[in-house]
């Protein structure tokens, strides 16, 4: 039976780390099965690398920021490869899986060729295949250099070719109901359904990578993810189709994001044509919107507002103070913000949600600015000051 398990962040910052994990693997080999290993870079070498990157700033090419940081995880399998035989165990680097045969119009639109023969004749012959764990599933700029995608994604294409489950071993040990950053209630989801999971680390702080998510739900891969070199998986959280999960809450967990800031712009132009120049505006800035809305205002006129990180505000204020369409508007910013979101799969069918959401807040007297929502979430943002309290009264409303 095929198990692909990816490791990196705290799991591999250094040569002890990855002797520990090479260890793990030679002894519980007959256990783990058909293993197929995918490396993060180890942080010791990630970390040359970056310094070396931020060097161009932005500069540097896209090509030859793919090649520096690929580089990385090249160097951290063939270290974790040589440790394995070392301890007796055959294994084999596999550098790339990429196929180079889609048209540019298949890749624009996200599709993926996976190249898998050296991987199943490893498998074959008893080798573990370890990959290299960037292959270049997924999009991502200098700004992303910390957070890019990688490994876990590519882990997750694996095992969804091979048709098994995945084990991701990183930064994130399990999906908390309930951020422990906030509060000190330590609950557990054993078993979350992809929507969940995603909607929680797009909305969130967490370390978990989205779009890795979004790639199991779509090949059905099973994840788990959870405490590294355990016998049994104690502690953490499987991620699966929402299918196997019998009981649907209206809400399961609580996220926040910190650090954010509300831009509200009033007197826009009704027709359209200036709402697109700032939102086209706000994306040659590179700027992660979080929340957008729009209401009616004076005559003709409406007011826009949307939220993003406060590392964007220098550059935002600057854009809208040479901008000629812009300088004449009124203009609003209110900083020190959190957005608190509530999600869950089961308030596609449960009314009356984010009634109580909104009435919870009242009670306890936080106000709230900027409101979005989806099939399963509710995001606020509020004063960063009531983030504490309002994590704590969504959650008893909610018996979480």
């Amino acid at each position: 039976m095929y198990l692909v398990q990816k490791y990196g962040g705290r799991y591999l910052r250094n040569t002890e780390d990855l002797a520990k994990i090479a260890d793990y693997v030679a002894s519980h080999r007959a256990q783990l099965g058909e293993l197929v290993l995918v490396t993060a870079a180890m942080h010791e070498i990630a970390s040359e690398m970056m310094e070396k990157a931020q060097q161009f700033q932005e500069g540097i090419g896209e090509s030859q920021l793919d090649a520096l940081f690929s580089a990385s995880e090249f160097q951290t399998a063939a270290l974790m490869a040589s440790a394995l035989e070392q301890r007796g165990v055959p294994a084999k680097v596999i550098s790339d899986i990429r196929g180079h045969s889609l048209t540019p119009l298949e890749i624009d639109v996200g599709k993926h060729e996976l190249i898998l023969t050296e991987i199943t004749k490893a498998l074959e012959q008893g080798i573990i295949p370890v990959v290299a764990g960037f292959q270049g599933i997924g999009e991502y700029t200098m700004k992303d250099r910390f957070g890019r995608y990688g490994a876990a994604a590519t882990a997750v294409v694996i095992a969804g070719a091979l048709g098994c489950d995945c084990e991701l071993y990183g930064n994130t040990k399990r999906v908390y109901v309930i951020d422990p950053r906030v509060t000190d209630d330590r609950k557990v989801f054993d078993k979350i359904s992809y929507e969940e999971a995603m909607e929680l680390t797009m909305l969130g702080d967490g370390d978990l990578e989205a779009e890795a998510i979004e790639l199991a739900s779509m090949l059905d891969v099973k994840l788990y993810v959870g405490p590294a070199l355990k016998e049994e998986h104690a502690g953490g959280t499987y991620i699966v189709n929402r299918n196997i999960i019998v009981e649907e809450a209206a809400v399961s967990g609580i996220s926040t994001y910190d650090d954010v800031v509300v831009y509200t712009i009033k007197g826009v132009p009704n027709q359209g044509d200036q709402i697109a120049e700032l939102f086209e505006l706000l994306g040659d800035l590179n700027v992660n919107l979080n929340v957008i809305s729009q209401q009616p205002y004076k005559g003709d006129t409406c007011v826009v507002s949307f939220s993003c990180g406060n590392d964007d505000i220098e550059r935002i204020d600057n854009a809208l103070a040479i901008n000629a369409r812009f300088r004449g508007l009124e203009t609003q910013r209110k900083d020190a913000i959190c957005m608190i979101s509530i999600v869950g799969v089961g308030m596609a069918t449960h009314v009356g949600v984010a009634g109580k959401t909104f009435a919870t807040l009242a009670e306890a007297g936080i106000p709230h600015y900027n409101i979005t929502t989806s099939e399963i979430s509710i995001s606020a943002t509020i004063d960063a000051a009531n983030k504490a309290e309002a994590v704590v009264a969504l959650a008893e409303a909610f018996n979480l």
